[in-house]
Formats: structure tokens, C-alpha cells, sequence
């Protein structure tokens, strides 16, 4: 199984809200379209929620979890915000006769103090094996200490990618960068070095932006390569096992 996680920035416009990018996700369902039809289905998408969910999120101010009863309401609509920006990525890949199934991750995973506690990866794991295109994306869940909370699909991410081959992440850069070049691998012996250069996107970000993401990334020992999801080809190259401009995590 191979995990491809499209961040936020990429199929919205993260500097407004709740604005999805109509054209980027076309784009990118044409290009995941020609791998599922090429014979390469091992593989399932978690996409972020963007300005879809990071906004909402600060607008109710339920970061910290549901602290008030009015904030319920806030927690609500956020979930909806997010299920419906995963409704505009499936309805483009099954445009391109992929047949692409969501999942909300609010009905399978709940969290303790805002991280995974339970996951029922059953349900993920049967829609790949009957021949699906699975697609989770980060969302508002069930918490045992905060009632919800934001689960980030970093941390989704994370967890499933234990069992992966191989998990490639599409941003909207052209991998990881320091001083304005691309690092084009990371271990834990020079991410303190590189951790300075990861915070320079002005756009909210709950899930803690790039840092946030190889912070979650560090213990999954497998591969793991970020790549532009902005430029045409080379998400498809990553899941087809060929090389392309990238930054690759590596233990």
C-alpha cells in the first residue's frame, strides 16, 4: 500500500476561506486518473483540509477542543466544511471513472488529548482490497478528554503509513526548503539543522505547517518523499516508483 497525502494548499486557496481550487483539483484527478487506469491501485489519498478547515477552526476557536456549549455549533460546521471539500476531490476522480469512496474520519477514529486513541482502519483496508479508491482527509473527531477535536491527516498519515511501502506527500513547493534550495533528503541526524527554515508560509495553519507535518513523519520508518503537487507529473512519477524533484525522508 502506497499513501498519498495532498495538503491543503494544493486543492484550496489557503490565504482565503473556505475557497476550494476548482482547476488544481482537475488537474490533479486527470494525473491520479492515468495511475489508477494504468494498473497501480495500491493506494489511498488523505488529503488536508485547507481553508476549509484551518479558518473554521480559528473562527469558532476549537483548537483546544469543545471548551463552551455554543462552540458545538462551530464544531459542527467545521466537520461539514471538511466533508464537503473531500466531496469536491472525489466527484472530480470519479469524473475520471476512478472510483473514489470517503470516508470521515469523524466515524472511525477517536482521539485522547488530540491525538489518535482508536482507529478502525477495517473499514479503509476493505474498500482498497475490493478494488476502491479510499480517500481521508483531516477533520474533526470524537475526543476522549477535549468531547472533539482536530484530527490533522498528517497524523492520519502517520498512523496508517506504518504499513505502507511508501507514502508520498504533494505540497505546494517543490519539496522541503532551506535558504530558498530544496533539501533533497532528511534524517533525524540534520532535521534540528533544517527545523529553522520549515515555518514560512503566512497562511493559518492549526496542524503546525511544514514542521508539523515531519514532526508526525519522524517515526514512520518507511519512505517518504515531498514533492510539488502543483506541477504536473510528478505525483504520478512518485507512485509509479520513478524519480523526480523531491525532498525524501529517509532513516
Amino acid at each position: 500500500m502506497q499513501i498519498l497525502k495532498l495538503g491543503g494548499s494544493v486543492i484550496t486557496k489557503k490565504h482565503g476561506y473556505m475557497q476550494v481550487d476548482s482547476a488544481s483539483i482537475a488537474r490533479l484527478s486527470h494525473e491520479i486518473a492515468k495511475v489508477w487506469h494504468s494498473g497501480t491501485r495500491d493506494f489511498i489519498i488523505v488529503h488536508g483540509a485547507g481553508s476549509f478547515g484551518h479558518g473554521p477552526v480559528l473562527k469558532y476557536k476549537i483548537n483546544d477542543g469543545i471548551l463552551a456549549e455554543k462552540q458545538k455549533a462551530g464544531y459542527a460546521a467545521t466537520h461539514a466544511a471538511c466533508a464537503k471539500l473531500s466531496g469536491f476531490l472525489v466527484d472530480a476522480l470519479v469524473k475520471e471513472s476512478v472510483p473514489a469512496i470517503s470516508i470521515p474520519p469523524c466515524a472511525i477514529i477517536t482521539q485522547a488529548n488530540k491525538r489518535i486513541a482508536e482507529f478502525n482502519t477495517g473499514i479503509v483496508s476493505h474498500y482498497l482490497k475490493s478494488g476502491f479508491l479510499p480517500i481521508l482527509y483531516g477533520d474533526m473527531v470524537p475526543d476522549k478528554k477535549l468531547i472533539g477535536s482536530v484530527c490533522s491527516g498528517d497524523q492520519i498519515v502517520a498512523y496508517l503509513g506504518k504499513n505502507a511501502k511508501r507514502i508520498v506527500i504533494g505540497t505546494n513547493v517543490d519539496g522541503v526548503l532551506a535558504n530558498g534550495k530544496i533539501v533533497p533528503l532528511i534524517t533525524k541526524r540534520n532535521f534540528a539543522a533544517i527545523r529553522r527554515h520549515l515555518r514560512s508560509s503566512s497562511a493559518p495553519d492549526v496542524t503546525g505547517g511544514m514542521e508539523g507535518k515531519i514532526k508526525e513523519l519522524l517515526n514512520v520508518r518507511k519512505p517518504i518523499y515531498i514533492a510539488n503537487a502543483r506541477k504536473s507529473g510528478r505525483i504520478a512519477a512518485l507512485l509509479l516508483g520513478k524519480k523526480t524533484l523531491c525532498t525524501e525522508i529517509k532513516f
